[in-house]
């Protein structure tokens, strides 16, 4: 079996984007959401993955997203049917963009290697290396996380039904650094835009056991712009999630403890 099958996708938490190529020309489609979140969690610390032959367990290619990066700009993205999305080729060992033949990058020397790793931790103290691979798991941690929320809630912001993943966040509603059991609970997220979640995390809005919007008693003493905006939302409700309902435990635990009421 093709070892490009068995390397964890980004879906299911790992930092590599694969992909199978068309068996004739190793063909394949690039789409911009999912390079975007692949940004957003590991920079350019990833990789693209693209296999054919399910039988040949090395016909594969493990490109780190640094060596192709630069190809993949808006002038060379697709239009027509397929718009947001690049396409590109594999001939010869070059990877060629679809849009411009002439937009290649030699890519022989990532035929059938092994993931690009985090980077390599040089310290030798012991706890240094400790709270390092602490730091990996949090962060790998998080990005299972946003996924399941995000999922959860369409990839929408829940009240505003804005749907750029770059513009969204899994909001904890009891926060990271308050109670650790419940940090991975999908209950305990909701998928909101940047904006909404910035006021929710500071306590300035927060939502009743129905869903609805409440707004801070202190609005009077913040500022006419940030006044206006908390009366354009009070008393929205939240769209209902999709699989896992929020936990009303968790909400009333944010209305206690961090709503400002």
């Amino acid at each position: 079996m093709n070892r490009a099958l068995n390397i964890k996708n980004w879906d299911d938490g790992g930092n590599n984007y694969v992909l199978k190529g068309n068996p004739k020309n190793k063909w394949v489609g690039f789409q911009e959401t999912v390079l975007t979140e692949l940004s957003h969690f590991f920079g350019d610390n990833f990789n693209i993955v693209i296999w054919t032959d399910e039988l040949n367990e090395d016909d594969y290619y493990c490109i780190p997203y640094k060596a192709v990066r630069h190809l993949f700009i808006d002038e060379h993205k697709t239009t027509g049917k397929y718009p947001n999305r690049w396409t590109a080729i594999i001939l010869d060992h070059r990877f060629l963009m679809h849009s411009n033949g002439q937009l290649s990058v030699d890519i022989s020397a990532y035929y059938s290697k092994q993931l690009i790793s985090q980077p390599l931790i040089e310290v030798t103290d012991d706890y240094f290396i400790e709270n390092a691979k602490a730091e990996i798991n949090v962060r790998l941690g998080q990005s299972k996380f946003r996924k399941g929320v995000l999922k959860n809630f369409g990839n929408a912001c829940a009240l505003c039904g804005i749907s750029e993943l770059s513009l969204l966040t899994a909001s904890h509603i009891i926060p990271w650094s308050h109670k650790k059991d419940f940090r991975g609970d999908v209950s305990n997220g909701i998928c909101l835009y940047i904006e909404y979640d910035a006021l929710f995390d500071k306590g300035f809005i927060s939502f009743t056991d129905d869903l609805e919007l409440i707004v801070t008693s202190e609005v009077s003493k913040l500022s006419q712009q940030l006044q206006n905006k908390l009366k354009e939302v009070e008393g929205q409700k939240l769209r209902q999630p999709f699989k896992k309902p929020l936990n009303i435990e968790y909400l009333d635990y944010h209305r206690k403890n961090i709503f400002k009421e």
